[in-house]
């Protein structure tokens, strides 16, 4: 591409892979909503942007069938394509899609998994640039070069591949100036589509929902997470923050946040000056936090402001209660303060879910209880468990290349729980087949608990919704291949019985008989 042009039509795909463990999870597309705010505001009517979003593609519908519509509805001089590692897989299908509808058309890949520097994306011909990190001012260079026919190998932040090789530009700075960004872009899609769907808290929204970064980064370094927007934290200003919130709240008619920062309360007296803003602003809104809460500096001081603000539910990082596996995996967690902030968000009637991993390399399954035993003991009302995977582009994957281990076979990158044979043996002591066991096990003593559903009839005498709960249980027994008939005490039967009917009516009974 030489030559000066005038205008480009520009697609975004967001990808989505059916064989997900969180497939039914839908959320609006951030990223690609920040990266067509940039380049309307760059390029104002110089670019057209047009967005496919595969994960609300109806299941009766082929996936790349629906990319293949989207192709061919529109003559694109550029399509970016975002997706996370669980959604390798989908990467080259699409890419060869838009490659064989429109050969001269610029396929560009960025994202999470994208900024891992995969080599499978390297190995694939039908991709031309691997953007890396953070995309805003990426992509606004990358479509100025277009546009005045410069080449665009000459922007920073980017990969190709030259003379069979992966070959990279200058890396790019981080944005340090968060308040710059123009907030993300809501006319490239319909709100209405993202409500009513599982989101990330594994229920679906209470109330007209959507997602809101505050920051980007995470100055901890666990050896197993990404580093996709660095390890320094940067923020937005509260007030920059609360603008967005206002701007949705009228004109959108958001009622519900789902903040999804890698670590929101890293400087915690901003965290509280948010909530406390909320709270005097006397916003009617709920507030989620399915991930970026670091659970060993919480305070009730932050716990009791998050409440007033409208918080309702955080999912808290334990990964693992055994003190030299959090040594090695650096997460360096102080158990015993994790502990006492799960007891205080139960205190306050907050949702309260962990996120704990088995399988780390030399766990033994004795190391493996102990996390089990620890969420037990807990107060929290949800648990989540994965087995661990060692991610393109994470310390763990490196060290086992490196000699600490053998790297599961490429296939099996994909995603949290893709681990589903004894293939990863030489990760974990202990094989796949007995980690799933011990999971749904866990599943079993956890959640059908007469004292852990208790918790839960007192979330419903404080306002949260039955609804919620009987579609979770109903999952939860699924899960674990059970039915309410199987299970054996008559305590817990009825308490199960009452929570998947929604009779929140009834609840003071069950919780009655779950007290007796």
């Amino acid at each position: 591409m030489t030559n000066e042009r005038q205008r480009l039509n520009v697609g975004l795909i967001n990808l989505h892979a059916r064989s997900d463990s969180w497939s039914d999870t839908v959320m609006v597309p951030l990223g690609l909503m920040y990266l067509s705010a940039a380049l309307k505001r760059t390029y104002a009517e110089r670019v057209r942007i047009s967005l496919h979003d595969m994960t609300l593609v109806p299941r009766d519908v082929e996936l790349t069938e629906s990319v293949e519509r989207f192709i061919r509805e529109n003559s694109f001089d550029i399509v970016g394509i975002r997706g996370f590692s669980s959604q390798a897989h989908e990467f080259s299908p699409v890419a060869q899609c838009i490659k064989r509808l429109r050969k001269d058309c610029l396929v560009v890949v960025g994202g999470p998994h994208p900024s891992t520097r995969s080599a499978g994306l390297f190995a694939e011909s039908a991709i031309d640039i691997v953007a890396l990190g953070e995309g805003e001012e990426t992509i606004v260079e990358l479509v100025g070069n277009v546009l005045s026919g410069r080449p665009i190998t000459e922007v920073p932040g980017i990969g190709w591949v030259q003379d069979g090789r992966p070959t990279y530009s200058p890396p790019r700075v981080p944005i340090e100036d968060l308040d710059a960004i123009p907030r993300p872009d809501y006319e490239i899609l319909d709100l209405d589509h993202y409500q009513g769907n599982m989101t990330m808290t594994s229920f679906p929204p209470r109330r007209r929902y959507t997602s809101l970064f505050t920051s980007r980064g995470c100055h901890y370094k666990c050896t197993y997470c990404h580093d996709n927007f660095g390890k320094q934290v940067r923020y937005r200003s509260v007030e920059n923050t609360l603008d967005e919130m206002r701007f949705l709240i009228e004109e959108h008619g958001v009622r519900e946040f789902h903040v999804i920062d890698d670590i929101f309360n890293a400087d915690r007296r901003r965290a509280i000056r948010i909530f406390e803003a909320v709270d005097q602003r006397g916003w009617d809104i709920d507030i989620a936090f399915p991930n970026g809460l670091r659970a060993d500096i919480m305070n009730e001081e932050f716990i009791a402001a998050a409440r007033r603000a409208g918080v309702y539910y955080w999912a808290l990082a334990v990964e693992t209660a055994t003190p030299r596996l959090q040594k090695m995996v650096q997460k360096h967690n102080r158990l015993d303060k994790v502990f006492e902030t799960i007891a205080l968000s139960n205190k306050y009637n907050v949702i309260t879910a962990t996120f704990n991993m088995l399988g780390f390399p030399t766990e033994t399954e004795a190391e493996m209880e102990a996390t089990i035993q620890f969420n037990l003991d807990s107060d929290a009302h949800l648990a989540h468990f994965f087995k661990v995977t060692p991610f393109e582009g994470t310390a763990m994957h490196e060290q086992l290349q490196n000699g600490a281990g053998v790297v599961p076979p490429s296939d099996m990158l994909l995603g949290y729980t893709a681990y589903s044979d004894d293939r990863i043996d030489h990760v974990s002591t202990v094989p796949a087949s007995r980690i799933q066991e011990m999971i749904v096990d866990f599943y079993r003593r956890f959640y059908f608990d007469p004292a852990r559903m208790q918790q839960f009839f007192v979330l419903l005498e404080h306002g949260h919704d039955a609804s919620q709960f009987s579609a979770f249980f109903a999952d939860r027994l699924r899960s674990v291949g059970d039915t309410v008939d199987d299970i054996q005490d008559p305590k817990t039967r009825e308490c199960v019985r009452r929570l998947l009917v929604c009779d929140p009516i009834g609840a003071t009974g069950a919780r009655a008989a779950a007290d007796s």
